[in-house]
């Protein structure tokens, strides 16, 4: 059931608006991601999940996407892990740009966070 919750919470923040202009956002996670328990999370956004991006999905919104902040989501565990941005992500993403998050997961412990992270827009 907790999983359930927090799968609905998670899905609800997503913007689904497809006919505007917007930016894009490409998840290019490596690592064990298997099932839907992984998902980079930013304020204003929502979370994103990494098995559908590993899938091809490319993440629309309508607005710019200000890269200032990046949570990683465990929903087996429900913890979500603070992940520390380089200057590659850190940035204002307008309109009409994507920008590709790469990296790998990496699971230590209780822990989870993305190594060797690194953004592109383009």
């Amino acid at each position: 059931m907790r999983k359930f919750i927090v799968f609905i919470i998670l899905f609800s923040t997503m913007q689904l608006a497809y006919a505007m202009p917007g930016a894009n956002i490409k998840i290019a996670i490596s690592g064990p991601i298997h099932d839907n328990t992984y998902f980079l999370c930013m304020p204003d956004l929502g979370c994103l999940s990494m098995l559908a991006s590993k899938k091809g999905k490319t993440y629309h919104v309508i607005r710019p996407v200000d890269m200032n902040t990046l949570f990683v989501t465990d929903t087996h565990t429900l913890r979500v892990y603070n992940q520390g941005l380089p200057n590659s992500c850190n940035k204002l993403v307008d309109k009409g740009h994507t920008i590709t998050i790469r990296g790998r997961l990496v699971k230590h412990g209780d822990q989870v966070a993305v190594k060797q992270l690194h953004c592109t827009v383009a």
